[in-house]
């Protein structure tokens, strides 16, 4: 699975779909999202918001604020590197799983085989981030024939603490979820995310993150799209 998801990461279809996410972006509002992937990041724009359309003044927000997002690519590429920090975080993380876990398989749910995780004791642990996966435990789903990540489902097993709680903690409350999908062949996406992180950071920095999207109704675009020809398609969309 490790090697067949860092394979994929190089050679990903870009796709446009709809998300539908609550969350702190979101100030707790339910968002229906049209989202355009391009090579230096995702491009939204909002549709609805609470299951309502979004009125004149909303839409020409919405309008304006793409149109200042091509016009300075720089302010793109500082929103979305949050997102590729992310997705490098994702990477290493992969490559250290058979070290970071003891795994032991337990069972299947249709083409998935589950596997549970628990801590590997003799993991050193390297840095902030290796302390919080360390604390981890869950279970994953791995497609049977693809080789592929199914489902991952994580919670830490108890509060991590830096510097004796002094430079800050995370919450034995946090978990997450996410569930993935063949959406073309040899591709797959992610379809569902939950997410619950409680704690801070240095004392004054908080890093409590909540997310509940939804995503659904995959189209490939083109691999090479820039980023104004990905807000022309996130634009001229219709419903």
């Amino acid at each position: 699975m490790v090697r067949a998801e860092t394979a994929a990461m190089r050679n990903r279809q870009h796709f446009l779909y709809r998300r539908e996410v609550r969350s702190a972006r979101t100030k707790g509002h339910l968002w229906d999202e049209l989202v355009v992937e391009t090579s230096d990041g995702r491009i939204q724009r909002l549709i609805s918001e609470d299951g309502k359309p979004l009125s004149d003044r909303q839409r020409k927000a919405e309008g304006s604020r793409i149109t200042y997002l091509v016009s300075h690519p720089e302010e793109f590429h500082r929103e979305t590197q949050g997102r590729k920090d992310d997705e490098a975080r994702m990477a290493s993380l992969l490559r250290e799983l058979p070290q970071v876990f003891l795994f032991k398989t337990a069972g299947s749910m249709g083409d998935c085989t589950r596997i549970t995780f628990q801590p590997n004791p003799s993991f050193q642990e390297q840095s902030y981030q290796d302390r919080v996966v360390h604390a981890m435990s869950g279970a994953l789903l791995i497609h049977t024939t693809d080789m592929r990540l199914c489902g991952l489902d994580a919670h830490l097993e108890h509060r991590v603490e830096f510097g004796f709680g002094i430079l800050g903690e995370v919450s034995d409350q946090s978990h997450f979820s996410i569930a993935r999908q063949a959406v073309s062949p040899g591709q797959w996406k992610t379809t569902r995310v939950r997410v619950h992180v409680d704690g801070s950071i240095l004392l004054l920095k908080s890093i409590s993150r909540d997310e509940d999207s939804l995503h659904f109704g995959f189209e490939p675009v083109a691999r090479d799209l820039t980023l104004a020809e990905a807000a022309a398609i996130v634009c001229s969309k219709t419903f």
